[in-house]
């Protein structure tokens, strides 16, 4: 009785440690505004107007991104990003869904990272840490 105890309590153990290695992060930023517009011209002559902005400095948007620790500093990754703009919840990007960022990947600590899918550019991994907003 005591082996069956014990072994239960070891599996217990592993499998809280195997679920410990894994994560998935939801994520989010949303971006709205008010803008005012001194003496619009239209057709109709010259007035103010004031409206809500969608994205003024940043697009809105939510995501999921995820790591798999694969063991030997080998981690499986993931991030699916979707746009949306907060006026009317159309999808942005064309209305695709994650059509922000959809890709997956390899990390090594050894050896650096390898994704496949739509992303960001390179250029945006470097600068985006230096961003006024402080975003990617």
């Amino acid at each position: 009785m005591k082996k069956k105890i014990l072994a239960a309590a070891l599996l217990g153990v592993l499998a809280n440690t195997a679920h410990a290695q894994s994560s998935v992060t939801l994520y989010g930023l949303i971006d709205v505004g008010i803008t005012y517009t001194n003496s619009q011209l239209t057709s109709h002559g010259g007035h103010s107007n004031v409206q809500e902005t969608s994205g003024a400095v940043d697009g809105s948007r939510w995501g999921l991104r995820g790591a798999e620790d694969l063991g030997g500093g080998l981690k499986a990754i993931f991030t699916l990003e979707n746009g949306f703009n907060v006026n009317n919840g159309t999808f942005g990007q064309g209305g695709r869904e994650f059509g922000r960022q959809a890709f997956v990947g390899l990390s090594s600590t050894d050896y650096g990272t390898v994704t496949f899918g739509r992303q960001y550019s390179s250029m945006v991994d470097y600068v985006g840490p230096l961003a006024l907003t402080g975003t990617e």
